[in-house]
């Protein structure tokens, strides 16, 4: 018998009409959502479906829905692994286009994973104070010897939301947040960044109009830069304002450890996170009628 999993919500009265509580919430039992010994790893292939997969395993395609249970999926299209094409379109959806996705940063994370050699005692010795940090002895058999053999970067993800911030005081309101601007001088870019905090035009107690500054990170370049031929331009709303002073105001990444650190833009973290969405865990079957009994007992 196909185990349909809306079937087992209880029905109630919605504007006169009987229907079916989707919005009820259950737990599967604990002893085996967290026990590994119930399930089989498994990647989804590329086009490949929740009902593709229960067919295989447990010969109903419509027990898909204990791979959404059993793996926390909420959305069941975009919390599920999606191929290249439907990809970039939820990309192309959620941020405008390809290209805003592949230039605007997230955050940004130790690039351990440049540079996974070793450096040598006396390298290690000759860095700042502050680099030595991103890095850890590796020895060898420490029953003979407690002497490090040279140093590798340490594999550990820390995360800065941004470099730096550098707030601006602009003649006009300009820009959406999150846009990309570049600084000019001139005809010449000089530096760019992200809007973090767009500038608005307000009315002072003294009934004058002024406007609010203008805050950019994730900045490159010389972008605190002042003169009377230098402004701002947005790359999407095309608009450019002159601005009178660049101050900085936050500095989370100092020159020395620029090399050490990468920007992680949109389209690479949601990459990421599709790929984590891969690898599931499918529950086996013979434990997967006691998961819809279980379902079926809790929603009456």
């Amino acid at each position: 018998m196909a185990e349909k999993y809306f079937e087992k919500f209880p029905i109630i009265r919605y504007n006169g009409a009987p229907v079916r509580n989707i919005t009820e919430r259950v737990k599967t039992l604990n002893s085996v959502y967290n026990n590994p010994i119930f399930y089989y790893p498994y990647d989804i292939q590329q086009n490949e479906h929740p009902d593709e997969i229960a067919n295989r395993y447990y010969q109903d395609e419509y027990m898909g829905w204990i791979l959404h249970i059993t793996n926390k999926v909420i959305d069941p299209y975009y919390d599920w692994y999606l191929d290249q094409a439907s990809f970039n379109d939820f990309i192309t959806k959620k941020y405008g286009s390809l290209s805003n996705a592949t230039s605007k940063i997230k955050y940004y994370r130790n690039n351990w994973y440049i540079n996974e050699g070793t450096i040598s005692e006396i390298t290690f010795q000759s860095l700042y104070p502050s680099l030595k940090r991103f890095y850890e002895p590796v020895y060898g058999d420490i029953l003979y010897s407690m002497t490090p053999l040279g140093y590798k970067r340490k594999q550990i993800d820390w995360k800065l939301t941004t470099n730096a911030v550098v707030q601006y005081t602009v003649e006009a309101p300009a820009f959406v947040t999150d846009e990309i601007v570049d600084v000019y001088n001139g005809n010449t870019i000089i530096g760019s960044g992200q809007v973090c905090g767009k500038s608005v035009e307000y009315i002072t107690t003294n009934g004058q109009t002024s406007v609010s500054p203008l805050l950019i990170q994730h900045t490159s370049g010389n972008v605190t830069e002042n003169g009377s031929t230098h402004y701002i331009m947005g790359r999407e709303t095309r608009v450019k304002t002159l601005y009178t002073n660049a101050t900085l105001i936050t500095n989370n990444i100092p020159v020395n450890e620029t090399t050490y650190w990468s920007p992680v833009y949109y389209y690479e973290y949601e990459a990421e996170i599709n790929e984590k969405n891969k690898s599931i865990q499918v529950l086996k079957k013979q434990y997967s009628t006691q998961i819809a009994g279980e379902l079926k007992a809790l929603l009456k």
